[in-house]
């Protein structure tokens, strides 16, 4: 009768969707499985997907969280590609070191690259989508960890591709990316050396992603994360997914 009563959450069998609502045409739920926890955007009657988008936000680098939820840039992305067919979700990827020391950054990296890893492994075992049909991104610091990992690690080996808004890496990294990225960043040297346009022409000529690779440095903005770039990534997104 208190449950009943209450109408609480507690009161779900599945306890492990803490959260669901409804947007137009859109279902957006928070779940939990294969020990991650993330916010997922799909077509509210959709029993088929044409691939994954696993999105992640930004952090103080020197002292980050976990992954936010609740970005406005990840959610604006997320819910097109949920318009668009595909199965999306803002990944809450764990709290890391930081980036005090080399050490401390390359193991921040790799975290983020397994946590995007088991949200992709989840998405895909409980929707039946094929975990190789899968795209990853993020803005501000999810794509300098998105860089790093990519090019040190092959645990997202399988991904079509990296969707990466202000973010910056190194000649190495660019050297060794295993998976395209499409690079998108403002103009003004706001992310390092390497960035955007400059970053992707550091890709070598005979690495086998640049063909599917693309850098853009957008000259409409000047400002760290200033852009409005929904559009354009959902573009290349829909193009590594086809």
């Amino acid at each position: 009768m208190a449950c009943l009563l209450a109408l609480s959450s507690s009161c779900r069998k599945d306890n492990k969707n803490t959260e669901e609502q409804i947007n137009g045409n859109l279902k957006e739920s928070i779940e939990s499985e294969n020990g991650i926890t993330y916010k997922l955007f799909k077509n509210k009657d959709a029993t088929v997907f044409k691939g994954i988008l696993v999105m992640g936000s930004g952090n103080n680098e020197n002292n980050p969280t976990a992954g936010s939820l609740d970005g406005a840039a990840e959610t604006d992305l997320c819910r097109k590609a949920a318009e668009g067919g595909y199965a999306a979700a803002i990944v809450q990827y764990r709290k890391t070191p930081g980036n005090a020391n080399a050490e401390s950054w390359n193991t921040s990296a790799r975290m983020i690259g397994e946590d995007y890893d088991k949200c992709i492994v989840a998405i895909s075992g409980k929707y039946g989508i094929d975990k190789t049909k899968s795209v990853v991104g993020g803005f501000s610091f999810a794509s300098y960890m998105l860089f790093s990992d990519i090019s040190a690690n092959a645990t997202l080996s399988y991904c079509k591709g990296v969707l990466a808004a202000c973010g910056g890496s190194g000649a190495w990294n660019a050297q060794n990316f295993k998976i395209p990225i499409y690079a998108i960043n403002c103009s003004g040297n706001n992310e390092g050396e390497y960035y955007g346009k400059s970053l992707y022409d550091q890709i070598p000529a005979n690495s086998p992603v640049k063909a599917k690779s693309e850098g853009v440095t957008d000259n409409t903005c000047n400002t760290h994360c200033g852009g409005s770039w929904t559009d354009k990534m959902y573009a290349k997104m829909v193009s590594w997914l086809i």
